[in-house]
């Protein structure tokens, strides 16, 4: 994958975010790993089929629905005012982020077609998940890290954050997403009419 642009890295975000204090109940360093390496096979199958942009996207958004879970993702992008809304308007924002992240980094996925991506080992991170360890490698580029943070929390094994050479990929969309919530005197509904609309 090509690295030598930071917003490229970005792309790698897609799926989404946060490195949150995740109990990781009964995961297991093997079953995150197993977890990893179907979404990273999943990904790039999308990406190099030859499909439509149109086609991939679809795809895409599929996988990152099954994988990513959006929930928590969205809860800690958004902070204290999404407790302030209620289920309803909190589901509405949950969708409607998701949306935003699949049209943001979705249609810039071409870019790592001939990449690699492989799992070097993973570690128990205690109450942050167990965090996947991977070298990202193409033809050309020098490798580097991606950790992939996984968690059980919500009673399924889902991915919560990835972190590009020790950097968690959350704390930009937190900045970039609050920063928009500010731009719209703070109206979550506001905010979350835009992500739907996009």
């Amino acid at each position: 994958m090509p690295i030598s642009h930071p917003n490229r890295r970005h792309v790698l975000a897609g799926a989404a975010a946060a490195l949150l204090p995740l109990p990781a109940f009964a995961l297991s360093e093997s079953a995150a790993t197993t977890y990893v390496q179907r979404v990273i096979d999943d990904v790039f199958g999308i990406i190099n089929s030859g499909q439509s942009e149109a086609r991939i996207m679809r795809q895409f958004k599929q996988v990152f629905t099954s994988y990513a879970d959006i929930n928590i993702i969205a809860r800690s992008v958004l902070g204290p005012p999404f407790q302030t809304l209620n289920s309803r308007e909190q589901s509405a924002f949950s969708d409607a982020f998701g949306n935003y992240l699949t049209d943001k980094y979705g249609r810039q996925f071409r870019e790592f077609q001939g990449a690699e991506i492989v799992i070097t080992r993973a570690r128990d991170a205690g109450s942050k998940g167990v965090l996947v360890n991977s070298d990202v490698r193409q033809q050309g580029q020098s490798p580097y890290s991606l950790d992939w943070q996984v968690s059980d929390r919500s009673g399924r094994t889902k991915l919560v954050n990835l972190i590009i050479e020790g950097i968690s990929l959350l704390s930009s969309e937190r900045e970039e997403v609050r920063a928009m919530l500010a731009a719209r005197r703070n109206d979550v509904g506001a905010l979350t009419a835009y992500m739907a609309s996009i």
